[in-house]
């Protein structure tokens, strides 16, 4: 399997890597990384496959980790963020460590799974997710030192510091999935991960979540990132319905390193 996107600095040091961090970003449908010292990416790769579950996504993940020597090399630091659909938010005084399964389990119909949580930045609340055993297992074998984050604690966090005084919702959309987080005078009130294939599928969750939650179409603000432009057919179907739609548009002045922006501010994040 050959990358999609990729970036090599001339100054990238194959040899001389123990001062930089290795981020890793896995996902049910791809896997990307970036080798970073401070804020510059040294080399970058980005590749995606067709989501077919966790036991096929874990193979393709363990052919690019044996094809790829980058992953030997011994860095200052490892990341590893999973984006993955399976998890949910705890309240903080709710959260019982020995009942994450059973939590999974009751609330999602998950089984058979590692759980892992982490403690969100910017509220009293408990990310607990599930992990695919063979997924973990071969993680711990790759990356014995390694950080695993859930993207979604990220994503979360994000939205509540950019939340205002009204209601705001920040969409995050991906190849044929979505997440969304809703946030009401500064504080999180739902979040949820979708799949879809149509447009048609993606508007009904969308504005289901909406509806559940009794948000406001007219005053809500809505914050979109990902693999999506205002003009696509999701594009132009948002504009229907919010009144108030901004674009989270990358920084990056390097049009090479816009595929990796996400993961660059993510690891940033996740470092600090």
């Amino acid at each position: 399997m050959n990358p999609i996107h990729k970036i090599i600095n001339s100054s990238y040091d194959s040899q001389n890597v123990k001062s930089k961090i290795l981020s890793i970003n896995l996902r049910i449908d791809g896997l990307s990384f970036v080798i970073m010292e401070s804020e510059i990416i040294f080399k970058a790769e980005c590749y995606e496959w067709q989501s077919k579950g966790w036991e096929y996504a874990t193979e393709q993940i363990k052919l690019i980790f044996e094809k790829n020597t980058v992953f030997q090399s011994e860095f200052k630091k490892t990341i590893i963020i999973l984006k993955t659909k399976e998890s949910t938010l705890v309240p903080s005084k709710f959260y019982d460590k020995n009942k994450e399964a059973v939590l999974l389990k009751t609330l999602l119909g998950i089984d058979n799974f590692d759980t892992y949580s982490h403690n969100l930045k910017n509220a009293e609340a408990v990310l607990v997710s599930a992990v695919h055993p063979r997924l973990k297992s071969l993680i711990k074998e790759s990356f014995p030192k390694v950080e695993i984050f859930n993207y979604s604690t990220i994503f979360i966090d994000k939205a509540i510091k950019l939340s205002t005084k009204k209601e705001t919702l920040l969409l995050d959309v991906g190849q044929q999935s979505f997440e969304i987080a809703a946030t009401r005078s500064g504080k999180i009130i739902s979040h949820n991960y979708f799949d879809f294939i149509t447009v048609d599928e993606f508007m009904f969750f969308l504005l289901s979540f909406v509806k559940q939650n009794n948000i406001d179409l007219e005053r809500v603000q809505l914050l979109i990132s990902g693999k999506i432009a205002l003009e696509s057919s999701i594009g132009k179907s948002l504009k229907k319905y919010f009144h108030n739609i901004e674009q989270m548009l990358s920084d990056s002045k390097n049009d090479k390193e816009e595929a990796f922006a996400e993961l660059k501010n993510y690891t940033l994040i996740a470092n600090s």
